[in-house]
């Protein structure tokens, strides 16, 4: 793809602009042209889809002074995307869908009250065991989730993309698909994924906390 040069005006890019979006790679930046395609996309992307636009009604109608509570909150939480630094935070509309996408896939969907972000705890997550599906048509990940800094573990959920591939192939990340982890004993998650007809399986797995009391989710982690 092609490199961005930086100039004495413009020293960095990212995002998009027009069909031109920019990305980072080992701390180099790349641009390229967005993909035309007429995919529709899956059931469950649709279905998310519609919540992001009940999410999006839900803020419109939240009466301005509330509106200015969230982007007050949103002051001190980091930006997701670069640059990474103390002057650049989200802005209080996506301080609100977030909270709003991480109750909808706790199965709670609602409009949440302004709270202040809280502070996430250290977290690992440990993949265990595989099983094969067999004819379950799903492989069932068994996980450990440690947290420390926290006095109520109960409070946090795990949200995972996971992609599974044959031994050696590389992850895709446009392939790979959301499931929340179910919770089991002795801090261990399970996650049920569709079954490939592959021998043996390479897991790709990024995973992120939601607090199930705000509803807030934290930057994805890989493992």
């Amino acid at each position: 793809m092609p490199k961005f040069h930086p100039t004495p005006i413009i020293q960095d890019c990212w995002s998009s602009i027009g069909n031109i979006t920019f990305y980072h790679r080992n701390g180099q930046c790349f641009y390229k042209r967005k993909p035309y395609t007429q995919y529709r996309g899956t059931t469950a992307q649709l279905d998310q889809a519609q919540v992001h636009h009940r999410a999006i009604l839900a803020w419109q109608q939240l009466p301005h002074a509330v509106q200015l509570q969230w982007r007050e909150l949103a002051k001190s939480v980091p930006s997701h995307r670069p640059p990474y630094d103390d002057n650049h935070h989200i802005s209080g509309y996506n301080l609100f869908v977030s909270a709003y996408h991480g109750f909808a896939q706790l199965g709670r969907e609602h409009v949440p009250a302004p709270q202040p972000y809280p502070l996430f705890p250290i977290s690992h997550l440990q993949l265990l065991q595989v099983d094969s599906g067999g004819s379950s048509g799903s492989v069932t990940l068994r996980c450990r989730l440690t947290l420390q800094n926290t006095d109520n573990p109960a409070h946090w959920h795990v949200s995972a993309k996971i992609q599974l591939t044959a031994p050696g192939v590389g992850c895709d990340p446009g392939k790979m698909r959301i499931y929340l982890g179910i919770h089991g004993q002795q801090n261990e998650l399970v996650f049920n994924v569709p079954c490939l007809n592959y021998e043996d399986y390479k897991v790709h797995l990024h995973y992120r906390l939601i607090d199930a009391i705000t509803g807030y989710r934290n930057n994805w982690i890989k493992i």
